[in-house]
């Protein structure tokens, strides 16, 4: 199961609003198995149970990443988390960098180089329109009659909206539901994190908003290829991405792009018979510094059987 499949939890939905909801009240994960699992079972019981205890040891060191500048599959913490947890086939999949349709504004899926790649036929109106009344979709999939075979495969259904993206149509359905437009009320689902981590997306999703000419980046396709050197060499956080566009963290390109991670799904097996999949989302440090992390928080857990 890959990022675009990522149907768990609709932004659209009151059930995903309410994972927040709890999530900004500061609820753990709280073990009450033994009203959730059917006693009748014990094996099943003691598998799920040891496996929410091994959950638990995951969720405390994933804190440590929120340490890092830079989030990629070459991190050195994610390399040794990950050996950690050898054992149990541990996985950690960036969900949440690509292109968030719903939570983009209209304006930038107009953005002609942005609507070419993505929108087959260029028909970005297309695809508001259905969006406008259908609402926030839950699946990738649903989208696939509007986007291009090249843009598929770096949509995501995961992610914050930023705060600058307040025109948005996202931003009015989540305002509704919440019966309020103050960010501060709504955050964490609005923050000022970046929405795309560079260091795992295709360079072709990253140059659509380099050349895009509102954020005026001088000689912006040398710099784009410059940043997709850098990237095929090594890993970049915000300084590098910096240095390399030569432009100030204010510029607006800021918004969209940096190199932490908002969105994580991870795996690993529970004996032979069940696959556990978490979403753990990155809370932002937004009164300090809200492009790095204040904590990990676990959004969804479930179990798949093996057969």
């Amino acid at each position: 199961m890959n990022k675009k499949d990522s149907g768990w939890i609709s932004v659209a939905s009151i059930l995903f609003l309410f994972f927040i909801t709890a999530m900004v009240s500061g609820l753990a994960l709280i073990f009450t198995t033994s009203n959730i699992y059917f006693r009748k079972n014990q094996n099943d019981y003691k598998i799920k149970k040891e496996a929410d205890i091994l959950l638990n040891r995951i969720l405390y060191d994933i804190q440590y990443l929120k340490e890092e500048s830079f989030d990629s599959p070459e991190n050195s913490y994610i390399i040794s988390f990950i050996n950690k947890y050898r054992k149990w086939n541990l996985t950690l999949e960036d969900v949440s960098s690509g292109l968030h349709l719903d939570f983009l504004p209209d304006s930038d899926l107009r953005d002609p180089l942005f609507s070419q790649y993505v929108f087959i036929n260029n028909q970005s109106t297309a695809f508001i329109n259905y969006r406008n009344q259908h609402g926030l979709s839950s699946s990738v999939n649903d989208w696939r009659p509007y986007v291009t075979e090249a843009a598929i495969s770096s949509c995501v259904t995961f992610g914050w909206l930023h705060r600058s993206h307040d025109s948005s149509f996202a931003f009015k359905e989540i305002s509704r539901n919440f019966s309020t437009a103050d960010q501060d009320k709504l955050f964490p689902i609005v923050n000022s994190f970046p929405l795309i981590n560079i260091n795992y997306v295709k360079p072709e999703i990253i140059e659509l908003f380099i050349l895009r000419p509102s954020f005026e980046i001088k000689d912006a396709r040398e710099k784009y290829k410059r940043l997709k050197t850098r990237l095929e060499q090594r890993p970049l956080d915000d300084l590098d991405i910096m240095e390399i566009l030569g432009v100030p963290l204010a510029n607006r390109i800021f918004n969209y792009i940096g190199g932490k991670t908002a969105f994580w799904k991870i795996t690993f097996d529970a004996e032979e018979k069940y696959i556990v999949q978490a979403i753990v989302a990155a809370v932002p440090n937004e009164k300090h510094n809200p492009r790095t992390v204040e904590k990990y928080v676990l959004l969804d857990r479930r179990f798949l059987n093996v057969r």
